[in-house]
């Protein structure tokens, strides 16, 4: 009788694994679920968008009337150049002989026999180039590298409401609570929303940078100039841009992972969108500009993306020296390191989610 009851295909059976429970399994399923939001939909068709109206104004910048227009500007340029040198020369012995006079004299008063006004100078004079009021030829790889910045930080931003939302919304719908009835450890499920958060927003920057290269290409071939206009190439780039468009991937990746992790903290989506934009006005428009001379700038998000995106970021700030007890104040550039940049953000990334996960681990889902 047992025989037939229970056979060993049956009881094999019955300890094999369910499916779905593994964590890949749950990776799926969190990503199917973002699929079928429609906020999902919206933010792809903003993605898509936005790529198109950059496309859309690089190609009417370089569109061939633009372009004669903006070489007859430059012809303009030079011929006034051009004039104001024949100007120039006419009156260039009394001039040199005023500035020798001044040099002169300036050394009298001063006894500082080293001083020179560089008086030979004056006669020298350069009509702009094309380089110099930026006309070049259309390059693909240029024109993606000019506008993958600002793609990254549209794509992030809206990556960022994207995942922080769907994380958020399962709170306040209770729909977390079911889940964890089904899938009681609490780890797992929160590691699985980020992974979910991660690749969602890979993803989507790879819709948006792909179709953003795809048109950069299709502009540099419909507005590529005639070949007996000479226009100059653009300077070469200093890096390949796979590589730029890699890093852009993983900036967007961590954007997707910083709003699941602030949804976990947070739970509530109106709470996360009024931190978003209360620290985008109040830290980085702000504090960073208006205290401490500008020095708490290597300490923000954005510049610190933008030094990792762009393998450095310049900024303005108050550099202060003290010399014999009197202190001196000045302002100059200073550089974010490419260094500083992947390292802020791996440990910013890392911290809140770790503390996104402990938080979750213990804290009441209801």
């Amino acid at each position: 009788m047992s025989h037939t009851l229970i056979t060993p295909d049956s009881q094999a059976k019955s300890h094999t694994r369910p499916r779905g429970t593994s964590f890949l399994g749950l990776v799926g399923v969190e990503l199917r679920r973002l699929w079928w939001r429609r906020l999902t939909k919206a933010v792809l068709v903003g993605v898509v968008a936005f790529t198109g109206l950059m496309v859309y104004n690089v190609y009417n910048q370089s569109s061939p009337e633009t372009l004669a227009q903006r070489l007859d500007e430059y012809q303009a340029m030079v011929a006034d150049a051009e004039r104001q040198k024949q100007e120039m020369e006419a009156n260039l012995p009394t001039m040199i002989a005023e500035c020798r006079e001044a040099e002169a004299a300036e050394r009298e008063r001063t006894g500082d026999g080293s001083i020179d006004f560089h008086c030979e100078q004056i006669g020298e004079f350069q009509a702009p180039t094309m380089e110099d009021v930026g006309i070049s030829l259309p390059i693909a790889d240029t024109i993606t590298a000019e506008l993958v910045p600002y793609a990254t930080f549209a794509y992030a931003f809206l990556v960022l409401l994207l995942m922080g939302s769907f994380v958020a919304a399962e709170f306040s719908t209770g729909a977390l609570g079911n889940w964890l009835t089904f899938k009681p450890q609490r780890v797992r499920v929160a590691l699985s929303k980020l992974a979910a958060a991660g690749v969602g927003g890979a993803l989507t920057a790879a819709l948006g940078l792909g179709l953003l290269i795809l048109g950069a290409r299709m502009v540099a071939t419909i507005n590529r100039p005639d070949s007996a206009l000479q226009l100059p190439a653009p300077p070469p780039l200093e890096d390949p841009v796979a590589q730029l468009v890699l890093r852009a991937v993983l900036v967007v990746v961590a954007a997707g992972l910083l709003g699941a992790a602030l949804a976990l903290l947070l739970r509530h989506t109106a709470g996360l969108v009024g931190l978003l934009l209360g620290y985008l006005v109040v830290v980085e428009f702000i504090a960073v500009q208006a205290f401490l001379g500008g020095r708490l700038t290597p300490w923000a998000i954005m510049p610190n993306a933008s030094a990792f995106l762009d393998k450095g970021h310049e900024y303005m700030a108050e550099t202060c020296t003290t010399v014999e007890g009197n202190r001196s104040c000045t302002f100059g550039m200073q550089e974010v390191s490419y260094t500083h940049g992947w390292v802020y953000l791996l440990v910013l990334v890392l911290g809140l989610s770790t503390a996104a996960v402990l938080v979750f681990r213990r804290r009441d889902v209801t």
